[in-house]
Parts: structure tokens; sequence; C-alpha cells
């Protein structure tokens, strides 16, 4: 993400957690829904500009950190991408070489990589025979209902292409005509991209030229799901440029347009301005929705209702040991006795209430540290089980929300929960290793316990501890799909919060 000021975090940090959970549930909801497996689609989306346009800059700002960053080439070495860079679908990120002739040949799988590989890596392979594929899971690049060639609707794989850059540097690269890896035999959009300072240039209009009639003849040959769909990109736009270059670029595509004999009926066309650097987060998020939103608008998707998503009628056939309901009660029972027990381990500021060590003088060490055990159980109305009982639930392994529990429930538990069991462990083995030779009680027990207390305390504040307090009435709610999703869509929102606050502690530290 970018940073809002000059003093905030480092741009391009990613929302680690708020991705990690979404994640999970993307995984859950195709598991629950039991969805035919997802396989290669022919539809496309080609990234196609000059090189160092910004087509690399724009995909990694468009998908995040949701791409490892060692498996994505990096914008100021854009000659890395000599082969065509298919991004799409996949359960977990992965870089692969293929063999693909066509958008609809089938994919060789030849190689893995852990890397992006190095120019060197690539010369002797054809970019017309082979390409580089990236998975990746983002839903956005599944068409549930098919890609909208032929009957099958079962779910395809879309693929958003980044081709190499003209004028590269590689002249079997450049002389390569527009047609040839510029258009797909379907696509769904075609993204160009430019620079601002470039869009007028001698170079950027010649093979701009070249792609519009590239764009009419794969209009004429009814390789678009309806009209020509071409959205540009214009990178490196300061905001005070955007309204006259985006006027500029849609007067330039629309003139080459009618150039090739086309009325601009034809064309669907979408103008970007976008400088990313030093852009605030939400307006890249913005920019993200809009761009996505129409990059995908000729599919025309509509978010069904719940009550219609198949997912609601699975959850409500889970078998009795399916119910998560107990597990979450416990969760807020664990939260609530830490509470209460931290609230009684300190009274009047003493750990150990009206406890001193003269009141200890005549008895033996083990008979000292029992009196002061025994007279801090009863400050708390506990016993040493109950201050030792702070297991978070489990699921078990083949619960359908095993991954989301273990993975998210389960290890925020541990860090609402954690700090308190410390705390109590820590306060047992400080009284057991008492001794006589303590010369003041209260301000040994101090030295030893504020701060595991203190940072105990803290712990129990937090927006996932607000979360568990809602868990009773969350559980009364009628409809176990009505509770999965609420506490899910709790669970992302209290994830990415988290996020955000971490990624801007700095400002918000700042202006308190």
């Amino acid at each position: 993400m970018n940073a809002m000021t000059s003093n905030a975090v480092p741009r391009n940090i990613g929302f680690t957690r708020s991705l990690a959970v979404q994640q999970h549930l993307l995984s859950f909801s195709a598991s629950v829904m039991n969805t035919p497996p997802v396989q290669d689609g022919v539809l496309t989306a080609r990234f196609v500009g000059e090189f160092s346009a910004g087509k690399t800059r724009l995909l990694r700002e468009l998908f995040g950190d949701q791409i490892p960053q060692a498996l994505f080439p990096i914008s100021s070495l854009e000659r890395q991408t000599r082969l065509p860079l298919e991004i799409t679908c996949g359960d977990s990120p992965a870089l692969t070489l293929i063999q693909r002739e066509h958008d609809y040949s089938p994919a060789i799988t030849l190689e893995a990589f852990d890397h992006f590989p190095e120019r060197n890596e690539l010369t002797h392979l054809d970019p017309m025979l082979h390409r580089l594929r990236l998975t990746i899971n983002e839903p956005r690049l599944i068409l549930p209902n098919g890609d909208g060639y032929g009957d099958d609707k079962s779910p395809k794989r879309l693929f958003v292409i980044d081709t190499p850059g003209w004028n590269s540097g590689d002249d079997e690269i450049a002389e390569l005509n527009a047609a040839s890896l510029m258009t797909g035999f379907h696509n769904l959009a075609l993204v160009y991209v430019s620079q601002a300072a470039r869009l007028d240039g001698a170079t950027n209009a010649d093979h701009l030229k070249d792609f519009m009639s590239a764009l009419a003849e794969a209009y004429d040959d009814v390789r678009f799901l309806g009209r020509a769909k071409l959205l540009m990109v214009i990178t490196a736009c300061p905001d005070m440029d955007a309204v006259h270059l985006k006027k500029r670029a849609q007067d330039l595509a629309y003139r080459l347009w009618e150039e090739l004999d086309r009325v601009a009926d034809e064309l669907e066309l979408d103008v970007f301005c976008i400088d990313f650097q030093d852009l605030p987060s939400d307006n890249l998020q913005r920019f993200r929705d809009q761009f996505w939103n129409r990059l995908l608008a000729p599919l025309g998707h509509s978010a069904a209702p719940l009550d219609a998503n198949p997912w609601a009628v699975t959850l409500k056939s889970w078998p009795a040991e399916w119910d998560i309901s107990p597990g979450l009660l416990e969760s807020a029972e664990l939260l609530e006795r830490g509470k209460l027990l931290l609230d009684k381990a300190r009274h009047g500021g003493e750990f150990v209430a009206g406890m001193n060590m003269y009141r200890l003088m005549d008895l033996k060490a083990p008979q000292l540290r029992e009196k002061v055990l025994k007279t801090w159980l009863r400050q708390l109305a506990a016993d040493t089980a109950t201050l030792e009982d702070w297991n978070v639930p489990t699921l078990a392994p083949g619960h359908p929300l095993a991954q989301w529990w273990l993975h998210y429930w389960q290890k925020e538990m541990e860090q609402l929960i954690g700090p308190v069991r410390n705390f109590f462990a820590t306060a047992q083995h400080t009284i057991n290793r008492l001794a006589h030779d303590t010369e003041d009680l209260q301000q040994h027990l101090d030295q030893q316990l504020a701060a595991p207390y203190e940072v105990a305390k803290s712990a129990l504040t937090g927006s996932f501890a607000c979360l568990v307090q809602s868990l009773p009435v969350l559980c009364k709610e009628h409809g176990v799909e009505n509770r999965i999703a609420t506490l899910l869509s709790l669970s992302l929102l209290q994830s990415r919060y988290e996020d955000y606050y971490f990624h801007h502690r700095t400002v918000f530290a700042a202006t308190n």
C-alpha cells in the first residue's frame, strides 16, 4: 500500500493478515459450495504498451501482495518480460514455464520457478510457443458461469496477459506486429498502457496505430464478447494533468479508430489516468475497484443474494459435531475469565493485598510460599487449576472451517490469551521462589509482575477482544448460515483494521 504522508510507512507494504483471512474464506467458500473444478478458459485481457510504459507496475498495483516478491518482475527491470506472462487463479502462488501456442491450446507445464527468471534464462525460448504462467488466489480471475464461449457453464479461469513491450531492445520481439501478440482469439478486453510523457511520441503513435488496426481486426473476427473493449491506462500522470490527458487519449483513440473506417459505437473505451508514485492507499483501492469493474463489465456479473447462494443450504445441513458455537462460547468465556481474574490480581496497587514479610517472618520457606499463594488465591477466588487452564478451543481437522480456525481464530486467541497465561504462570513462579531474604514483598512482586500484568491487560482490549465479546449475542442469531456469514465478515473486518492500524501506526502516534 502507499504511504499517506511523507511520515507514514513505506509504500508497497501488504495487508498480510487480512489477505490470509480472505484466502481462507475463499477456500472455505469453494469447499462448501462443492463447485466443479476450475478449468482453463479461453477468455483473455492482454496488457500492451511500449517498454517501461508501466504495464508491470500496473499489474503489481492491481494485485498487490497476492504476488510474492520473488515471482514477479520488478518494474524498473521490465526487460525481464521477454515471454508473455499470463496471470490467472490458482490455489497458491506459483510461477511455471508452459508451452502454449494459442489461448485455446492446452497448457503443457515444462518447468517451475522459485523466482522470476532473468532474461538470459529465456533467450532460447520462442515467445510464440512459450509463456510464463503465474497463479494467485484472486477470485476475480475465476469466471463462475463459464467464459461466454460455447454452452459450457462450468467455472473457467480468466487470463490477464502481460505482453513483452515494444522498443525493448529485442529485435525478434520488436519486429512482431500487433496482431501476432497483442490480441487473442477470445478477448474480454485489451488494456493499452502508456506513460503520460510518451502519449504523443512518434514511436508510441506508430505502435498505437498498429494496435488499433489489430483491435479492429479482432472485432471483425468476433473475438470480443460484444463491442471492441479497450481500456487505456495513462501512467505517471500527475493529478493536475489528468483531465486534459484523459481527453487527449480519448480523442486519439477515436481518431485512429475512425481512420480505420470504424464508427465510434463499435468501440467501448475507458481511460484511466494514474500516478502510482505517492498515491494514497484509499485512492489506490478506488482505482483498483474502478478498473476491475470496467474490465469485467462485458461479463455482466451480478452478485447473487444470500438466500440464493448454495453455500447457505450446505451450512444448514452440517452435522451437529460441526457446530462451532461451543468453541465460540468457550473463547468468550476465556476472555471474560481472564478479565475478571486480572481485575482481582491487583488490589489497591498490591498483588497480594495486605501481605508483607513481617507477617511471614516466623514461617519456614515452604510455609511462607504456601501462605502467600493461598492468600492470593483467596483474593482471586480461584484455584491453581483455573490459573493454568487457558487452552484455546480447536476444531476437528476435517471441519470445513479448520484452516480458517487454525490460522486465524486460534492464532488471534493465542495473542489474546497468551499474555494472560504468561502472567499467571510468572506470578506462581515468583511466589514459589520467595525466600526469607526478600526485603520488601510488595516491591519484589511489583518488580517481577508489573510488566507482564500490563501486557496481559492490554492484550484484552484490542479489536479481536471486541469481536470475541460479541460472541454470546452472535451465537443467539437465528440460522447457522447467518451466524457463520456474520462471523466470517467480522473476522475479515477485524484483520483489515489491524493491518491498517499497524501500517499507519506512525501517523496515528504523531497525531496523539
